[in-house]
């Protein structure tokens, strides 16, 4: 191991000859690895050598040598991945899903109880903090493209994930000093909960497929304005503003955190407890993890990933017409050329509702619905329902990357990347 990292230093400063060196140390692994992924010899040869270049064009990004091995490792799978993705066949199988690193590189090794601290202390951390985490060290970000990204000095970065890191470690330190077991990390939220929760949001990440198809969709919503919500909501309280509809499914589906308490089931309900109509039309949207009690296989999540979209406006200026054209449209820049159809489907909150179904290898996938919510819900949100209207629509993420990008199955997002 030594040898390879003083090999790295030689070849960051430009020695051709430690880079030829590098390659013969390291090939029987990323040989391995692309095969693993492409299972065909010759392609994996091509992804072999395209991870090489790659790497050594971005090796100025890998800040500690001592983490290449892995850092190159994550490189084959990626160009594997897309190689398989333009021959339209499966990105990942199960089993080459590769570990995510926790806080740095070096710290690869952590207990089962440990990864459990860690992701209670995760939950004291703010929004921003978490999403620096999230593109730190599921996204792979560097230092500098997350200091670009925050329009601030790289040296200026690095203290922030300095201090992130040893907030963590201090609220690690202080659990296992008062010896709470992994399980009681976070006392008000059950270890199941802390451990959805604590789950990267792959909408903060462009190079998965779940944020890149985010990113065409705002490209279609641009006029809109992003909301952020909450993922625990007050079931109680939901009932009492808005009835018996603020609960459409099963309540052995719901994720309960105690008695009152519920991980939101989709985006609709945190976005209409959120909302208030103020005299001035309402055009928002908001993305994120939305979670469900379920059996996990290829085509369903305990945490996933949807966006949702609501307009209020006078009846004068807004009909479901524009709503459906604006769908439509949307289908238009995330599945070009894609068969679809329209279903007329029933929700508990709507008068008139639609699921948009979309043709795959001679079957039909609904990725989004979108309905015109009753008067209660215009009531509820401050709008007089003589005069406005309120229509949302919901797309499932996570289905549209599926086929967008050519996946199999849906546990294979969350590690695919598409840069």
């Amino acid at each position: 191991m030594e040898q390879i990292n003083n090999l790295v230093i030689l070849a960051k400063a430009g020695d051709l000859d430690a880079c030829g060196r590098l390659v013969q140390v390291t090939q029987a692994m990323t040989f391995a690895v692309a095969l693993g992924v492409l299972r065909d010899p010759e392609m994996a040869q091509d992804a072999t050598q395209e991870a090489y270049l790659r790497a050594f064009r971005r090796l100025a990004d890998l800040e500690e040598p001592a983490a290449f091995i892995s850092w190159l490792r994550r490189i084959v799978i990626t160009v594997a991945a897309n190689i398989r993705q333009a021959r339209r066949v499966t990105l990942l199988r199960l089993d080459d899903v590769p570990v995510v690193p926790v806080l740095d590189e070096a710290e690869t090794r952590w207990s089962e109880a440990q990864r459990q601290l860690l992701a209670g202390a995760l939950l004291t951390l703010t929004g921003p903090e978490r999403r620096l985490c999230d593109r730190r060290y599921h996204g792979h970000w560097s230092t500098a493209r997350l200091a670009k990204d925050a329009g601030v000095d790289e040296v200026v970065m690095r203290k922030r994930l300095q201090r992130i890191r040893d907030k963590l470690r201090k609220e690690m330190e202080m659990a296992e000093q008062r010896d709470i077991r992994p399980e009681d990390m976070r006392t008000d939220l059950p270890a199941k909960v802390v451990e959805l929760l604590t789950r990267p949001k792959l909408t903060d990440l462009p190079e998965n497929p779940v944020g890149r198809i985010l990113e065409m969709l705002q490209g279609v919503y641009t006029d809109f304005t992003e909301v952020d919500l909450p993922d625990i909501l007050d079931l109680t309280e939901a009932r009492k503003t808005i009835g018996g509809e603020a609960l459409y499914l099963d309540p052995l589906e719901l994720h309960r955190v105690d008695d009152h308490r519920i991980l939101r089931y989709d985006l609709t309900l945190p976005l209409l407890m959120k909302l208030r109509f103020e005299g001035q039309r309402l055009r928002v949207w908001a993305a994120g993890k939305a979670y469900r009690v379920c059996q996990i296989d290829a085509t369903h999540l305990e945490a996933f990933h949807q966006a949702e979209v609501l307009w209020l406006d006078g009846h004068e200026r807004l009909d479901p017409w524009q709503v459906t054209g604006k769908v439509l449209q949307s289908m238009n820049a995330l599945l070009p050329g894609r068969a679809v159809k329209i279903v007329p489907t029933h929700y508990p909150m709507c008068t008139q509702a639609w699921e948009l179904e979309v043709e795959h290898d001679g079957r039909w996938s609904e990725v989004l619905a979108w309905g015109v919510y009753t008067d209660r819900i215009v009531h509820h949100l401050g709008g007089d329902p003589a005069q406005h209207v309120v229509i949302g629509a919901g797309y499932g993420l996570e289905r549209l990357a599926m086929l967008h990008f050519g996946i199999d199955d849906i546990r294979k997002v969350d590690v695919a990347s598409v840069a």
